[in-house]
C-alpha cells in the first residue's frame, strides 16, 4: 500500500483521531491545501491571484496559475451559476437583448438570405470611417442585464485572467474558451456562442465579402475592457491593428457617463478619423485596419470585443494572406461566398474539437 501511494505522487494528509489516509490532488501553487468538503467553488474562491506586477512582466508564475487551476475554475463557474444566489437572480441571456431593429432584420435574412433582405440589413448600418460600421446594437431597456452579469461575475470571488495583449486591462475578462481563465459560467458561454454565429460571423461576411471565405473566421475570440478617468485606471490603447479577420466592438453602457475614449480610424494620407462611442453601439471592422482608443479623461467606458479569425491565427487577416487572393489582396468574384453560404452557422462540436487553443494572447 505504502509503495501504491508513493507512486501517485500526490501529497498525503494522515489524521491522527481516525488513523485514515486521505489523498487529494496537488493544491495549486498558489493556494493553500483545501479540505475535502470545499467545493470548487470555495477552493478557486481561496485562490491567490498573480500579481499586477507579474503580469506585467509576464512572469512564469503567471502561466502556471492558470495551467494548473483551469479545470477548477471551469467546475466552480458551473457551481456558481447553480448555488450562488446572486447568479440564480440573474435574468436570462437571450437574442430578446439586441436592438429590435437589428435583430428583426436579421432574422429575416436567416429565414430567407437574399440579396434584397441583406441590402436592407446593410442599410441599417452607418459608416463612419472607410470599412468602419456603427449600429446600435444592444436594446437599451434591458442592457442593464447584460451589465448585471459582467457585475456580478467580477463579484463571483472567481480568479479571471485580464486581457494582456498591447496592455494589461485590470476590469476586463476572457470571454472566450480557447483562453485560460476565461468567464465559463454555462449560461454566458451559450449566448456568447449564439452571438457570435447569428450576428457577428455572417454579419462581417455580408460587410466584407472580399477579404472574408469559411476558412478565415472559423475561430472566435474575445474579451472585455474598461477604461477608467481616475488616477491610476487604465485609459487607452496606442495605435495598432488587430489579429483578427473582423473586430466586432460592443459598447455595455446604459448612459454616456465618459469623456474622451474616443476611436481613431487611421486611412493613409493623413485621413484619421475619430469614431465617438454611444452607449449600446457596436462598430465593426477589418482586424487589419490601424486604429487607436484615445484617453478617456472622466467616467468609465466598458465593452465586449469579440473575433473572428482562422486557425491557429494562420489566416488571421483574411484574404490577405490567402494564395487564393488577387493582386488587390482581395478575393476574386468567382470564390465569394453567396447569401446562403454567409448564414450558416457551425456544426455543434465539443470544445476540444472546435478549438484549437491558439490563443492571439
Amino acid at each position: 500500500q505504502t509503495l501504491k501511494l508513493l507512486a501517485t505522487k500526490k501529497p498525503i494528509i494522515r489524521t491522527p483521531t481516525t488513523q485514515k489516509t486521505m489523498i487529494f490532488p496537488p493544491p495549486p501553487p498558489s493556494s493553500a491545501a483545501c479540505a475535502a468538503s470545499d467545493s470548487a467553488l470555495a477552493q478557486a474562491r481561496a485562490l491567490q491571484m498573480p500579481s499586477r506586477e507579474e503580469m506585467l512582466r509576464r512572469d512564469s508564475k503567471v502561466y502556471r496559475f492558470w495551467d494548473a487551476n483551469e479545470k477548477l475554475l471551469e467546475t466552480a463557474w458551473k457551481e456558481w451559476q447553480v448555488n450562488d444566489k446572486q447568479a440564480l437572480a440573474l435574468p436570462k441571456l437571450d437574442s430578446s437583448l439586441i436592438h429590435p431593429e437589428l435583430r428583426a432584420a436579421v432574422e429575416a435574412v436567416w429565414e430567407n438570405p437574399t440579396e434584397s433582405n441583406e441590402r436592407a440589413l446593410k442599410n441599417l448600418w452607418k459608416e463612419v470611417s472607410p470599412g468602419v460600421y456603427d449600429i446600435p446594437f444592444f436594446d437599451m431597456d434591458k442592457i442593464h442585464i447584460v451589465r448585471q452579469w459582467f457585475d456580478q461575475a467580477a463579484d463571483a470571488g472567481i480568479p479571471t485572467r485580464p486581457p494582456y495583449g498591447i496592455v494589461l486591462n485590470r476590469k476586463g475578462f476572457m470571454i472566450d474558451p480557447r483562453s485560460v481563465g476565461y468567464l465559463a459560467a454555462p449560461d454566458f458561454q451559450t449566448w456568447y456562442r449564439d452571438l457570435v454565429d447569428t450576428y457577428v460571423r455572417p454579419l462581417g461576411r455580408l460587410f466584407f465579402p472580399e477579404a472574408i471565405l469559411p476558412n478565415d473566421d472559423s475561430e472566435t475570440f474575445a474579451f472585455s475592457i474598461q477604461y477608467q478617468g481616475q488616477e491610476g485606471g487604465d485609459k487607452s490603447i496606442r495605435p495598432h491593428s488587430d489579429a483578427s479577420t473582423i473586430t466586432f466592438n460592443i459598447n455595455l453602457d446604459e448612459e454616456k457617463t465618459w469623456t474622451g475614449s474616443s476611436l481613431i480610424f487611421y486611412n493613409g494620407g493623413g485621413d484619421n478619423r475619430h469614431v465617438e462611442w454611444a452607449p449600446g453601439h457596436a462598430v465593426m471592422h477589418l482586424g487589419r485596419k490601424m486604429h487607436a482608443a484615445v484617453p478617456i479623461e472622466s467616467g468609465t467606458r466598458s465593452n465586449l470585443v469579440i473575433w473572428t479569425m482562422g486557425k491557429g491565427g494562420g489566416m488571421g487577416y483574411g484574404s490577405s494572406n490567402s494564395p487564393m487572393a488577387g493582386d488587390n489582396g482581395e478575393y476574386p468574384e468567382v470564390y465569394r461566398l453567396s447569401p446562403e453560404q454567409r448564414w450558416v452557422k457551425p456544426e455543434e462540436q465539443p470544445p476540444t474539437q472546435y478549438l484549437d487553443r491558439w490563443s492571439p494572447f
